[in-house]
Parts: structure tokens; C-alpha cells; sequence
């Protein structure tokens, strides 16, 4: 079984060390000083312009898109690059499908010009690049992924400024509290944190109590609004997303293996509905991992799902899902909350095994914006519902989550750019 080392340092970072939480805190505390000197002596440098670099080692985890497109807007002021990098925490196999996958849907959104590689994989090699650029935005805090040289922790070493943007919601509370209390989010820069719930949980609850912390809304979600206004069309079509928490006592939302019989079974049940299917990116990897299903149980079942004519989608973007979708059935947790832009009917199917203490308080309340599932006949039931019509299409987003969610939207990407511009 290999080890997942994320999962490892979660769980390292709850373990009461109150001797560890004071050498983060120590180091912490030097930081704004050399902060303030990297960006006094950019101001002073001949070169005016801001070399930016989004390190990233999972297509699905990157939540700067929109950010990134307005800096190659002002070419005079950004230049900005992706650098692929390997998590190294989920075996070989993992490490290297995923690096390849990663590379090349970014190599087709931006160009070749604009992705650098930081792994010789013939020469097993990891590259620091960090002396290239002045401020690197992190896909992913769990620097156990990375290698040394691609983590949060080596950044804060260099002349540079370390930022990070989540790449979902925060919904589970303890890996919530683990990422409070580990080194990544209290050594970097800028931390931009996207709702009103977030920043009281970065206040009250990280070592340095959001001192680097800016609330700014949630920039991933910026790009849903370009696509344009959905037309009622004969054919509903429904998302599915599976989490991956399949194994996790921390964070229980996965009901997988409680329904994944049913899935290959709804194009006949329902031959008036089309359906997509996109599990989270780890739920396959941790089931092989975990020793729940093998690889070539993995490999069937997906085969199951295309064979009976379900859309499938693995990695990358999925805004246009969200766009082109009616309705969605999940047990995921960022996914919970991003829906949510969409005003469209939502079913959350439900693992007895949560707790209210499991889930931070914005999931607890974006659930409750949901139908609930506890069985397949619930989910059946909500799709009959769907097909009945018997949902409003309003497709508005309610006034709690323009409240507190929807922070900024769709503009949270332009907050951010102008947090990070040290040149103004």
C-alpha cells in the first residue's frame, strides 16, 4: 500500500505539538521583514516587470485561470508562467499520469511558451526554478506532495513571494484545522481566502490568526460567468461527481461504493436524460491504493460507464459541466458549494458516517441548500423528479450564498491581481 503522505501530514498537524506549532510561529514571524525587503528591492530593480509562476501538479487543482488571463493581458507589467510540477505522494504510477495530463492541458490552454517542466522524468530529476520569478502561487498547500524544491516551506527561503489561493472550499473541519496549524499557510506571503466563513476560520483558528490573510472571493468560480445564459433544452443532462473520501475517518463525505452499481444503470432507466460522470481526480488512485478495488477493477468499471453511454470526465476544466449540466448528484466537498453559483438543483448524497463536528460551518449550511440522499432510491427519486419538471428554473443564486459565498464574483480574480501588484 502506498503511503499518502497529504493524508500523513494532515494528521501529523492535529497531533498536539505545541513545540512545532511555536517554531512555524517563530518563522512565521520573521518572514514580513524579508517579505518587505523582496518587494522594496523589486521596486528599485531595473526590471518593472513581475515574473509570476503558478506551480501546479493537478489540472483540477488549479484556481487561477482568470487571474492568469489578465496577466498576459498587461504584458508591461506580468509575466506569467505554470510550472508543472510531480506530486510525489501517491506512487509512480500516479506521479507520472498525472504530471503528463497536467503538462498537456496546459500546454493547450496557454502554449508551449508559457509552461516550464519542473521534473526530468528520464533523468528522475526535480528542477528549482524559484530564482526565475518573484512571486509563485501554490495549487496545493500540502507541501508532502511536492518535492523540496517545489514546496511552500523552501519558498519562504528564497527571494520570493509565496502566495496561495485554495483550489476548493474549505469543508472538512479537521483537515481545515490541520492546514491552520501546518507551516504552508502561515509562511507564505498572501494567503486569499474566498468567503466571509474562511476568514473568521483564518482568524480565529491559524497560528499567525490571518495576519497574512486577504479576503478576496473565490477566483475559480470568475469564469462561470462568461459562459453564456443556458437555453431549456429537451434533453436534461445531470452531473455526477464522486468525492474521494472513500477511507478517510477525518472526512467522511464519500458514498461511492454505495451507489457506483447504479450509475452504469441510469441511461436506461432514464433514456430521456443524459448523464456525466466526473469523480473526483484521487477517488480511483486512493480505491487502488487502499486496497478497495485494483487497478483492473478501476479500468472496467469506467469501461461499464462509457459503454453505457455516460459522458466521462477525468481532470481539467469543468466550468463548462457546471454550464452545460441541469442538475447535479454528489457527495463532494468543494463541488457542494460551487454549484451553488449556479442556482440549479442540487442532490447531496448523504454518509451517515458525517457529523455536524466533520464539516465547517459553510458546508453545513450549503447542504442545507440541497435535496437529501441517504439511499439509491432517494437518488432515483430525485431524478424523476428532474425529469418531471418539478424543479423551479430560476437558476439565480439565493441571497445567503451571494452573501457569503460568492464573494466578489465574478470579479474576485482583478481583487487578487491588485493584491499581488507590488510594483503600483
Amino acid at each position: 500500500m502506498v503511503i499518502d503522505r497529504a493524508l500523513e501530514e494532515i494528521r501529523q498537524n492535529l497531533a498536539d505539538d505545541p513545540k512545532r506549532w511555536e517554531q512555524i510561529k517563530k518563522r512565521a514571524g520573521e518572514l514580513p521583514a524579508h517579505y518587505r525587503e523582496i518587494i522594496e528591492r523589486k521596486r528599485k530593480s531595473k526590471d518593472q516587470v513581475i515574473h509570476f509562476a503558478a506551480y501546479v501538479a493537478n489540472d483540477a487543482m488549479y484556481g487561477m485561470h482568470d487571474v492568469f488571463c489578465l496577466m498576459k493581458e498587461r504584458p508591461g507589467r506580468w509575466d506569467p508562467k505554470v510550472v508543472i510540477i510531480p506530486d510525489v505522494s501517491r506512487g509512480y504510477p500516479h506521479q507520472k499520469e498525472t504530471y503528463l495530463r497536467t503538462r498537456d492541458f496546459f500546454v493547450r490552454r496557454y502554449g508551449a511558451d508559457r509552461v516550464l517542466e519542473g521534473w526530468d522524468m528520464q533523468g528522475d530529476r526535480f528542477i528549482d526554478l524559484t530564482g526565475l520569478f518573484d512571486i509563485i502561487y501554490y495549487a496545493d498547500p500540502y507541501d508532502a506532495m511536492a518535492p523540496e524544491v517545489h514546496s511552500i516551506q523552501y519558498a519562504a527561503t528564497k527571494n520570493l513571494l509565496p502566495v496561495y489561493v485554495n483550489y476548493g472550499y474549505d469543508v472538512g473541519y479537521q483537515t481545515m484545522a490541520a492546514r491552520m496549524k501546518g507551516p504552508e499557510l502561515n509562511l507564505v506571503w498572501k494567503y486569499f481566502t474566498e468567503t466571509v466563513y474562511s476568514l473568521k476560520d483564518c482568524e480565529s483558528m491559524q497560528l499567525i490568526k490571518g495576519s497574512n490573510v486577504v479576503l478576496t472571493g473565490y477566483a475559480k468560480m470568475d469564469a462561470l460567468a462568461a459562459y453564456p445564459s443556458p437555453k431549456e433544452r429537451q434533453r436534461k443532462k445531470i452531473l455526477i461527481a464522486s468525492h474521494h473520501t472513500v477511507n478517510m475517518e477525518e472526512l467522511p463525505l464519500s458514498c461511492f461504493m454505495s451507489y457506483y452499481e447504479l450509475i452504469p444503470r441510469l441511461p436506461e432507466m432514464f433514456p430521456e436524460i443524459d448523464f456525466a460522470f466526473r469523480p473526483h481526480p484521487l477517488l480511483f488512485i486512493r480505491m487502488i491504493n487502499d486496497g478497495i478495488w485494483t487497478e483492473n477493477q478501476v479500468k472496467s468499471y469506467l469501461a461499464e460507464i462509457k459503454n453505457a453511454g455516460i459522458e466521462y470526465s477525468a481532470g481539467g476544466e469543468y466550468l463548462d459541466l457546471f454550464a452545460g449540466c441541469d442538475a447535479i448528484i454528489n457527495d463532494c466537498g468543494s463541488f457542494t458549494l460551487e454549484w451553488l453559483f449556479t442556482g440549479k438543483p442540487g442532490c447531496f448524497v448523504f454518509n451517515e458516517k458525517i457529523k455536524e463536528e466533520h464539516l465547517t460551518t459553510q458546508m453545513r449550511e450549503a447542504i442545507k441548500r440541497y435535496r437529501i440522499a441517504r439511499s439509491t432510491e432517494d437518488i432515483i427519486q430525485f431524478i424523476s423528479d428532474i425529469a418531471g419538471g418539478a424543479f423551479p428554473v430560476s437558476r439565480q443564486m439565493d441571497d445567503w450564498v451571494l452573501e457569503n459565498i460568492a464573494v466578489n464574483y465574478p470579479h474576485a480574480s482583478e481583487k487578487i491581481l491588485d493584491e499581488m501588484d507590488i510594483l503600483k
